[in-house]
């Protein structure tokens, strides 16, 4: 059926993979889905097919919308294969359900990251890259929005937020769980990336992409590590792009010392 074009829900996600992955592991979080009835009127081995009888077995409302109706709703350029989820207000969680009994944990803590595309790039490195969650502070960074929704691919959607007051204080209660703090940014006491052992249970600390990271979030931290760069005549790596090059090696870290068991 077709129904009006409004926006069922605050944020939305789009994509073959990103809306499966929704449907199947936060159904509940789910307030609609669009799909192209093109592809969503195939026989059931079209992904997007798929999707509408997982969504209709959840009892999540399905509607048919037209190409270009959802080629506006997902903007220029975007890839949405068909399929618009749309999701309530997001949910964050406690900081104790960051962490994860199946392996040593591997956090990230923004500070100040203003900018909502970058967070949503972070929010989909981490994803990617095997993060158990994210710390944002509540103030001066920006929230999980439809923009950050979109720019992490729905991985901000699938990867556990929380939300604190007090950055410095979320910090001291890493500590008191066991989490060894790093502040990834360039200091005359910082090491190469590198020579952090990825393996122990860390939380890296990213921060504002102009400013960095705050003084007295830098001094609550255990260990500074930086980046190397080969060159510097443009400045230094983007906050996303730093995220991503350092939850890399502490990832590559970890597989490594699995290989050798």
């Amino acid at each position: 059926m077709t129904a009006s074009s409004s926006a069922p829900g605050d944020r939305m996600v789009y994509g073959v993979g990103p809306v499966r992955e929704l449907v199947s592991r936060k159904p509940k979080s789910v307030l609609a889905v669009w799909v192209d009835p093109k592809r969503a009127d195939k026989v059931s081995h079209d992904p997007v097919a798929q999707i509408v009888m997982a969504a209709r077995a959840a009892g999540i409302k399905v509607e048919d919308r037209d190409r270009q109706t959802l080629d506006r709703t997902a903007g220029e350029d975007a890839r949405h294969q068909g399929v618009v989820a749309w999701l309530g207000p997001y949910e964050y969680v406690e900081l104790e359900d960051l962490i994860s009994p199946d392996e040593p944990a591997l956090l990230v803590a923004l500070d100040g990251v203003e900018d909502p595309r970058n967070r949503g790039a972070i929010l989909r490195s981490a994803y990617l890259l095997g993060v158990g969650g994210v710390i944002i502070p509540d103030h001066r960074s920006a929230q999980v929005t439809a923009i950050v929704a979109k720019a992490s691919a729905g991985a901000s959607e699938l990867l556990p937020i929380a939300q604190v007051g007090n950055l410095v204080r979320a910090l001291e209660q890493m500590r008191e769980l066991g989490l060894w703090r790093v502040a990834v940014h360039s200091e005359n006491n910082a090491q190469p990336i590198d020579q952090i052992d990825g393996t122990m249970p860390l939380v890296l600390v990213l921060g504002a992409e102009a400013t960095g990271i705050r003084p007295l979030v830098a001094k609550n931290c255990d260990f500074h590590a930086e980046l190397p760069m080969q060159r510097s005549a443009v400045g230094s790596f983007n906050v996303s792009v730093a995220a991503s090059l350092a939850l890399y090696e502490m990832r590559r870290q970890r597989a490594a010392k699995s290989a050798r068991k």
